[in-house]
């Protein structure tokens, strides 16, 4: 078993999240992505997975490792439905600093937000 591809293991472990009852998203083609995503992304409440698949000698590259760091420290989840009307709200609270900004900074990080698309 340690000689498989990335491939072989995906459809490996794939076949057994599938078994389990995991819901699983993998993006066919990521080559339009943010670099570092990891492959696998599998739900079965209360767990949520972030996987990362590399064959026995494939390396982690530095924008995955920096993806699997970050999700390491993640003790929050959401889930949320984005809508127009919601547009705002939701650029507030991405621009917010951790934990928690002040309101009328988070504000005026939208209306810059908004500035420098706008150009």
């Amino acid at each position: 078993m340690t000689d498989m591809s990335e491939k072989e293991l995906q459809r490996l472990i794939i076949d057994a999240a599938d078994l389990g009852g995991w819901m699983i998203f993998h993006d066919n083609d990521s080559r339009t992505n943010r670099p570092g995503f990891p492959d696998l992304v599998l739900l079965r409440p209360p767990e949520l997975l972030f996987v990362e698949l590399k064959s026995a000698r494939g390396r982690i590259r530095p924008e995955q490792a920096l993806w699997l760091e970050q999700l390491a420290q993640v003790d929050f989840i959401s889930s949320d439905v984005i809508r127009p009307v919601d547009a705002d709200a939701m650029i507030a609270r991405l621009l917010r600093r951790p934990p928690k900004g002040d309101p009328h900074e988070a504000a005026q990080a939208v209306d810059d937000f908004y500035d420098e698309r706008r150009g």
